[in-house]
């Protein structure tokens, strides 16, 4: 019984560890989408592409037109995401901040 129960709990540990490294490479590849589009958007509007600012609690985020945001891998945990938009001054930002996702069961 000992034994089985050491053999369920390997699988179970063995199947999270695959999730997470999905849920790793899914939100890589969002965030290469999402710098793909930001690249293209700053090309056609003549702009440099910009960099990321990671959001620090309190910062004043000044967004004049949203550009766009990073894709939700629905997945019931915390991921960090990108919004990229215009600021007043219509300088391009993407700013990195964490966000629980939307569980799956939850569409």
């Amino acid at each position: 019984m000992k034994k089985l129960m050491i053999a369920a709990a390997l699988v179970v540990f063995s199947v999270a560890s695959q999730a997470n490294t999905f849920s790793e490479s899914q939100q890589l590849q969002y965030t290469k989408e999402h710098q793909a589009a930001v690249a293209k958007y700053a090309e056609k509007n003549g702009q440099p592409m910009p960099e990321i600012q990671d959001y620090k609690y309190g910062m004043k985020i000044d967004v004049a037109n949203f550009v766009r945001q990073s894709q939700d891998p629905r997945t019931c945990q915390v991921y960090p995401r990108l919004m990229t938009f215009e600021d007043s001054q219509g300088t391009l930002r993407t700013v990195r901040y964490s966000m629980y996702s939307q569980c799956i069961n939850n569409k």
